[in-house]
């Protein structure tokens, strides 16, 4: 199960969808964002125009408080009003009906320019009794022990707003929970040190009505607050929501004076809502698309990659004509091509590799023979070698074992190739042997540091060096000089070897040259139209240069006549061996 979970991951599939929802993940993440961001802000905005809008309402009920102030000021420091009052020991005594009836006169007549007014009335402390203009005579027993009456005493003439609650109402039979009384001192700048008391009260409902307008939804909720304690609401009910909803609350104040708005949620941003579930939606869509279309291209390139899969299965297994039949135009086509070309170029490389082995082989096996059988020989020359030296005949027993070292390299233990170094210390076993049947010609060797290691195929150089000496220096009555020289050559390794002898004709050379040039590294697979043996060491190593290290290899031959001959080897270097 591990193995198919860790296949799946790896599979076309799998790394197409990734790559789609990898694709999606920035778009993804931004809309997210965008959301969060857009509500964030919508939330700012509504809450800075709410708080707006609630600070502007807050000022008109400030505004009605001050004419509130100013008018109880101006009653109050009324001088006729004032100075009858302070005149009147009990306003109800029947001996100040007139002083009554004026004073309830000019209260209305003050009165009447504030359409917010309901009523005013002024009580006597001392008798507890008062003039209203609705009622007219009042009688307010036990009202110098109220908590209104009392602040308005400690106020010192100041203005004290009294809004009567479900909880304090009860204090007074006279005080209504539906109106607001503001109160203030009579005879304000007066020394009068009588408890006589101006008041003025307010319906709620002209409060109702300047914050009503607030209220843009049935499910919302506008509460006004003096100095904390609940003065109205526009929804008696409260704001309505849903079980487990939330609520959107904001309060502002202002002086004594706070407001409270609350309206659901769900209710205020259902239009951003909306996108929201508009943009979630978007989402989800385009990852169904995303793994839709990866899933389609899948199944576009599932069947080429089945048929390049089983095709290279095949392949692999030793098949070596598999072939991917199709009739693509697309990418895919050319990959296919591509296959087919390669597993053909693949299936002639092998055959010419295999090919090129054998003839490789024989080729070796044939010099071997033409050197007379170097096992036979050795054993041979190492038994010459043990009877000249016990006769004590140097120069036979040194001639004879430079002969059967040469000839124990010349096996090879199995090697194809050896150093260039060895090379030549093994050529130099062959070339001693020469000198000891003829003794007047000379040796130059010159190779160049960085050559020694380089690897060369064995018995490449020894054809060469014997027709330098048995063609060309032998032949010369003089004498002569052979020379070996190596070096480095824009990633070529470069051998000449050079002789001082007789030379090749003009039209030999033309006839070697032209031999030499028919010669490729795919050569040995045509049939030879004739058996001839002619310069058979030269073709012999080319077709071994060819064949070993490919076409760029090259054995080029050049002379001039009773001068001398250059036979130059151009060998390519792999990069291993021309660092």
């Amino acid at each position: 199960m591990a193995m198919k979970a860790l296949d799946r991951l790896h599979s076309i599939q799998f790394k197409l969808t990734f790559t789609f929802l990898l694709i999606l993940l920035p778009l993804v993440s931004v809309s997210v964002f965008a959301n969060y961001y857009s509500q964030t802000i919508m939330n700012e905005q509504i809450g800075d125009r709410t708080k707006g809008a609630l600070l502007t309402t807050l000022e008109y009920v400030n505004q009605l408080t001050q004419n509130m102030d100013q008018q109880t000021l101006l009653i109050g420091s009324n001088p006729n009003i004032v100075e009858l009052w302070n005149n009147v020991d009990n306003p109800l005594n029947p001996d100040h009906l007139y002083e009554l009836h004026t004073v309830q006169q000019q209260l209305s007549a003050l009165t009447n320019v504030n359409g917010a007014v309901k009523e005013a009335f002024i009580i006597h402390g001392d008798s507890e009794n008062g003039v209203s203009t609705l009622n007219g005579g009042v009688k307010w027993p036990g009202v110098k022990n109220e908590l209104w009456f009392k602040r308005t005493l400690d106020a010192s003439g100041g203005l004290v707003v009294h809004v009567p609650t479900s909880a304090n109402a009860g204090e007074s039979a006279y005080l209504n929970k539906d109106t607001i009384y503001y109160a203030r001192l009579l005879d304000v700048f007066g020394n009068n040190k009588e408890p006589n008391v101006l008041v003025l009260t307010v319906d709620k409902t002209a409060l109702g009505k300047i914050i009503q307008h607030l209220q843009t939804s049935k499910n919302m909720n506008i509460s006004l607050y003096y100095n904390d304690d609940f003065v109205l609401e526009t929804n008696r009910q409260g704001a309505k929501t849903d079980e487990g909803a939330e609520l959107f609350s904001i309060e502002t104040e202002s002086g004594f004076w706070s407001i409270r708005q609350q309206q659901p949620q769900s209710e205020l941003f259902q239009l951003s809502h909306k996108l929201q579930q508009f943009t979630y939606l978007i989402i989800v869509i385009s990852v169904l698309l995303a793994v839709w279309i990866a899933w389609l291209v899948y199944s576009g390139i599932s069947k080429p990659l089945h048929q390049l899969s089983a095709a290279f299965k095949q392949f692999s297994s030793g098949n070596l004509k598999a072939r991917v039949s199709h009739r693509r135009r697309d990418e895919f086509g050319y990959v296919m091509n591509g296959f087919n070309r390669m597993s053909e170029a693949q299936r002639q490389m092998i055959e010419d590799d295999y090919e090129k082995e054998l003839r490789l082989a024989k080729s070796e096996f044939s010099l071997l023979q033409s050197q007379i059988n170097p096992h036979f020989l050795y054993n041979t020359l190492d038994s010459i070698y043990s009877v000249a030296l016990k006769n004590q005949i140097h120069e036979i027993s040194e001639m004879v074992i430079n002969l059967a070292r040469f000839f124990r390299v010349s096996l090879g233990k199995g090697k194809d190739s050896f150093t260039l170094e060895e090379t030549i210390q093994h050529l130099m076993y062959y070339i001693r042997v020469q000198q000891f049947r003829s003794d007047h010609f000379n040796v130059e060797i010159d190779v160049k540091e960085e050559t020694k290691p380089i690897p060369l195929l064995k018995l490449i150089l020894q054809p060469i060096v014997e027709n330098a000496i048995v063609h060309g220096l032998e032949k010369s009555m003089q004498g002569g000089e052979l020379r070996i020289r190596t070096s480095v050559d824009s990633h070529y390794l470069r051998i000449d070897v050079e002789d001082t002898g007789t030379g090749i004709p003009p039209d030999k050379l033309t006839d070697i040259q032209h031999q030499l040039g028919r010669i490729t590294s795919k050569s040995y697979r045509s049939p030879q139209r004739d058996a001839s043996t002619a310069y058979y060491g030269l073709k012999n190593v080319k077709s071994r240069l060819k064949m070993y290290y490919g076409e760029e290899a090259e054995l080029t031959v050049t002379s001039v006549e009773g001068e001398g001959t250059q036979v130059t080897l151009h060998i390519p270097l792999r990069e291993e061996e021309a660092s």
